[in-house]
């Protein structure tokens, strides 16, 4: 099968950031990144083969795997997956034996877990029992899958990426489910678990959908792509449940829902079928009398689908519509990035198009935060191309504006997008955003990674080389963590054509301003409490708003502990917890600069007397109409009830 791409990208794509974007600026902060990688013991880390273009990899995982309190690291490999470049790198005339030798060695990598001793990293992969070799291991997602209150590794294994192979799943490779024994080792647990996914797998992440109090995981799969010539073969991805322990072996199982729960796979095309949906600027405004089910229709009749390509490199869980339920988005390549709503009885409905995403992209990554303070969740999908910045209009669908100058600055530059994150950099109490860039193959020149600081009404602007975050790397995975645990946070990139970069931010110390990291301990809920919506409430009555992810970005995942910049507030006058029980847990008063461990509550019983009041006092504002709210003693409303009675 033959993708086309047209060379249209640059200039035909619809980059979107809420018009709201500038290129260029400083930092009136004065806020600095400074690489410390080779003084932390990360900067001699090779995690495989050189690649200027070829490679997917390295990602980044971030997780307290050994319970001291600071995060430790998860490296994966990077190589050249399809032997292009080693292959091109060879003189015209070499024998074939010695290209196909390198070929071979170039095709997989290996991976580190450097545990974090007060700053500095300490390779610990072997004697963790984690260390892969001969790898192709692309992915990794930190979780607590088994509910024993510490964190397991799950690895996305990529595989071969062949063309001559008749059955694309044989080029496939099983991913691996490592369970964290408490004492600084693990187990393979995969075969126990059902989570081998056999595809060409680049990610997995975690969230409680149907909210019974265990981790689910979406695990995604990219097939396979030729960079040089674009023929690509499609996967499905996998929605794993966990079922738990049915036969008591202590390990939970899992099982494939993809199909029961909806049909989220996020592709309706087979693997082998063609399909040629070309980058343009083209939308649903040409679909043609007869188009079905929202497809959009470009000009040239090629059909895309709303629920996306089979090409996935990220994934995101996230409650777009308030609900209290986690939808998932999923950023696919060549097409149309589909969105999935939970419907809170273990199925999904395709929303789309009701939602507004039918803009076709490269998906690359994914990321979401309230980016314009009005309290729902927006989107940003990085592309080949550039990026787009999706948003949330009150949980009902999402909307762009379009500017030139978001990313790209010039319409004959193609930027390749990889990872983006939105974090608060400077901790003044709002979402910035940090994308990495990197080439995939020859017909584009490498670009810099970028940060832009959000001014507080979603004004962003480019201040990359004054933040000292300027080079041209071919930077994929990344994360943004407090690695220092010094309060502001920081960013760790990982680069298939050098060593890893470690920037440590200065924030804190700068600025002056303040920070409050909340970590959660669910007990109905999941131990770790992702999937949770967590607001901060100021003194002026602003509210900041925040969910925790098991897996989000490209390749990788941060930390579940969520971070919330505060600018020059002394104290936090409310903390919310919203829990997937449905309890609203709220604490006041809160300290600033520190980190604040939120345990479950279980949610109060109703008392009777509350009940007699409650009919009493509806009797007698039958009388006369009115609102009863009824509150329990933690003063949280249990029920309002609208009663327009008539006298009569």
């Amino acid at each position: 099968p033959t993708l086309v791409l047209l060379v249209l990208l640059a200039s035909a794509f619809s980059p979107a950031l809420g018009g709201a974007v500038q290129s260029s600026g400083s930092d009136p902060l004065g806020v600095e990144f400074t690489d410390v990688s080779n003084i932390t013991g990360l900067s001699n880390i090779s995690s495989g083969p050189l690649s200027n273009w070829a490679s997917y990899g390295p990602g980044t995982s971030w997780g307290d795997y050994d319970g001291d309190g600071d995060l430790d690291l998860y490296i994966t490999a990077r190589f050249d997956q399809l032997g292009m470049e080693t292959e091109e790198s060879f003189a015209e005339g070499t024998e074939q034996s010695v290209i196909d030798a390198a070929i071979e060695e170039n095709r997989s990598g290996q991976t580190f877990l450097m545990r974090n001793d007060d700053g500095q990293f300490v390779d610990v992969s072997v004697s963790a029992g984690v260390k892969l070799v001969n790898s192709t291991a692309i992915g990794a997602s930190w979780a607590d899958f088994d509910g024993d209150g510490d964190v397991d590794l799950y690895i996305s294994k990529f595989g071969v990426a062949d063309f001559s192979l008749t059955a694309i799943n044989s080029g496939g490779e099983e991913n691996i489910m490592f369970s964290n024994n408490g004492d600084g080792t693990f187990s393979d647990v995969t075969a126990l678990t059902n989570l081998g996914n056999p595809g060409h797998s680049t990610g997995g992440v975690w969230a409680d959908y149907d909210h019974d109090g265990d981790l689910d995981l979406y695990s995604i799969n990219s097939g396979i792509v030729d960079e040089r010539d674009f023929d690509m073969w499609p996967e499905t991805n996998i929605l794993y449940r966990n079922d738990g322990d049915s036969n008591d072996d202590g390990v939970p199982e899992f099982s494939d829902q993809t199909i029961e729960a909806g049909r989220i796979s996020g592709q309706e095309l087979n693997p082998t079928e063609d399909f040629i949906p070309a980058v343009s600027n083209e939308s649903k405004d040409n679909a043609p009398e007869g188009a079905q089910g929202g497809d959009v229709v470009l000009g040239n009749g090629n059909v895309l689908s709303p629920a996306g390509t089979g090409v996935t490199w990220a994934a995101l869980w996230f409650d777009y519509n308030k609900d209290g339920w986690e939808d998932l988005f999923i950023a696919s390549d060549f097409g149309i990035s589909p969105l999935y709503e939970n419907n809170g009885d273990g199925t999904f409905d395709l929303v789309t198009v009701e939602a507004g995403l039918l803009l076709q992209g490269t998906g690359m990554g994914a990321h979401a935060a309230d980016i314009d303070g009005d309290g729902d969740f927006d989107l940003c999908q990085t592309n080949f191309g550039p990026n787009f910045i999706w948003y949330n209009q009150n949980g009902e669908s999402f909307e762009r504006e379009l500017d030139s100058d978001f990313h790209n600055n010039d319409d004959k530059r193609i930027t390749v997008n990889w990872d983006c994150h939105f974090f608060d950099y400077d901790l003044d109490g709002d979402f910035d955003l940090f994308t990495t860039a990197g080439r995939i193959n020859t017909y584009v020149p490498t670009q810099e990674n970028t940060l832009f600081r959000n001014d507080g009404n979603g004004w962003l602007t480019d201040i990359t080389l004054e933040a000292g975050l300027g080079g041209h790397e071919k930077s994929m995975g990344a994360s943004t963590v407090d690695f220092d645990g010094d309060g502001d946070i920081d960013i760790i990139v990982a680069n298939s054509d050098g060593p890893l970069q470690l920037f440590e931010n200065n924030a804190a110390q700068i600025t002056g301003n303040h920070w409050l990291k909340i970590a959660l301990q669910g007990n109905q809920s999941n131990s770790y409490g992702i999937g949770m919506l967590v607001e901060v409430e100021l003194s002026d009555g602003s509210v900041i708003s925040q969910q925790t992810y098991a897996g989000s970005g490209y390749l990788g995942s941060g930390d579940p502990v969520v971070h919330f910049g505060l600018g020059s507030e002394t104290q936090v006058k409310e903390v919310r917890v919203k829990w997937s029980s449905g309890h609203i847990q709220v604490i006041q008063n809160v300290t600033v600069d520190q980190t604040l461990v939120v345990m479950e509550e279980s949610p109060p019983p109703v008392d009777d007397n509350y009940l007699v009041l409650a009919a009493i006092a509806i009797l007698v504002i039958g009388i006369g109409g009115g609102i009863l709210v009824i509150r329990n003693r933690n003063n949280s409303a249990l029920s309002e009830v609208d009663s327009n009675l008539s006298e009569d």
